[in-house]
């Protein structure tokens, strides 16, 4: 037989569920955290994207497979082994783990002194010259004029320069680590500004930017003081 319902007596209120009683009274009902994922295990790689000397700490970005979810890694300076100095674009190793702040990176050992962006690309950058300016020498006998000499070395850093440009407009649009503006200024100081004047102009490059033009021009005008010195003046 179904079990009667109780009566409903008069002046007595039937007795409101638990759940009922928070939903009327505004209080949250106790639910279990969402689950976090699991964080990947031994050494990591990645290079760094910003340094706050100041306030002690940093953002390491993933390399590779080791990134997960497309976040940087914070990071305090402590935590780098040696106390060494860290620099943007620097390539490092460490480990992860969970704090009040978030995932953190551990136990960070700075990469070798070629993984510096500043002195990477710019000896990529030399290195590339040198080698075309050899293959040129070679084509032309070894000219013997100095105004010949000198037009070689420009064609070949300003080749050289090209790449470095290309290389970092590409960077810039997919977001990856980029050639520092000091490089950029060297190699065109070195011979390669005509080449960094074509990728500027092709690849609508550095073109808004007003403190690097005014640089740039400068480094022309001192080269064309020196080639008037060279040719005309000494």
């Amino acid at each position: 037989m179904p079990k009667p319902s109780q009566p409903n007596l008069p002046g007595v209120q039937p007795k409101a569920s638990t759940s009922s009683q928070k939903a009327r009274t505004g209080q949250p009902s106790k639910t279990s955290p969402p689950p976090q994922d699991k964080l990947p295990a031994g050494q990591q790689q990645g290079y760094v994207v910003m340094v706050n000397p100041k306030e002690g700490y940093g953002f390491i970005r993933p390399s590779g497979s080791d990134r997960s979810g497309g976040r940087d890694v914070h990071f305090g300076l402590r935590q780098v082994e040696g106390h060494k100095t860290l620099r943007p674009g620097q390539s490092v190793s460490y480990y992860l783990t969970r704090t009040d702040k978030g995932v953190t990176a551990i136990k960070v050992r700075p990469g070798s002194i070629f993984s510096i962006p500043y002195l990477r690309f710019l000896l990529i950058g030399i290195a590339m010259a040198l080698l075309l300016l050899a293959v040129l020498t070679m084509v032309l006998d070894r000219p013997a004029s100095l105004a010949l000499w000198i037009g070689l070395w420009s064609i070949a850093f300003s080749t050289a320069t090209f790449g470095v440009y290309w290389y970092d407009k590409m960077q810039a649009q997919a977001g990856g680590l980029r050639v520092p503006e000091a490089v950029l200024h060297l190699l065109g100081a070195l011979g390669g500004t005509p080449g960094a004047f074509v990728a500027m102009r092709q690849l609508r490059h550095k073109v808004r930017d007003h403190r690097f033009q005014v640089i740039y021009w400068l480094i022309v005008a001192a080269q064309i003081g020196f080639l008037i010195w060279l040719f005309f003046l000494r």
